[in-house]
């Protein structure tokens, strides 16, 4: 992953806590990088030691943990740093989440051997639809779902979402919600 997770969550971490809490969770994950760089690619393995350290130090489940980030990373990340692209990528969470693909097409050429999720939305009717996440990554589904709601948040929608399922395909992983939109 790329030196802007960590910092996101890095930054999470100290506006919900403090520069303390963020020095303990980075200790006790044992990556030695203290400083990322936004665009640098660092290895999965790194970003991942630090939400396990993070739920170690917080007492929260990575699952909870990765949900926080996904609503932190729409809330202060996307909508403060690339806000241009969240404008233009859809006016609600719908027409955002159909056009989420193209928005990832589009920072591909930033970010070096970038390989992003892909989304599909079905409409199952009247403000219902199926969201499918792909992934060559294991284990963010849950992030995921966190950037469901924070989305939902973002543009003022009410959201009722059913993960219905998560399967390994490949290496990676397929995961299926249901949502209501109103």
């Amino acid at each position: 992953m790329y030196g802007l997770i960590n910092n996101a969550l890095q930054s999470m971490v100290v506006t919900y806590h403090d520069e303390g809490t963020w020095k303990r969770i980075h200790a006790q994950s044992g990556v030695a990088e203290d400083v990322f760089l936004t665009m640098r690619r660092y290895d999965d393995e790194s970003t991942f030691l630090l939400v396990e350290a993070a739920s170690d130090v917080l007492g929260a489940p990575i699952d909870d943990c990765l949900v926080m980030f996904g609503e932190y990373w729409v809330k202060q990340i996307a909508t403060k740093n690339f806000q241009t692209l969240m404008d233009t990528t859809g006016t609600n969470t719908v027409s955002f989440l159909q056009n989420l693909n193209a928005l990832h097409d589009r920072i591909t050429s930033t970010f070096l051997d970038y390989v992003p999720p892909e989304f599909q939305i079905d409409s199952l009717g009247e403000d219902r639809y199926q969201v499918h996440y792909y992934s060559q990554r294991t284990g963010l589904t849950p992030f995921v779902t966190g950037l469901l709601q924070g989305l939902a948040e973002h543009f003022g929608d009410e959201l009722q979402m059913i993960s219905l399922s998560t399967e390994s395909i490949g290496e990676g992983v397929h995961s299926v919600y249901e949502l209501t939109i109103r």
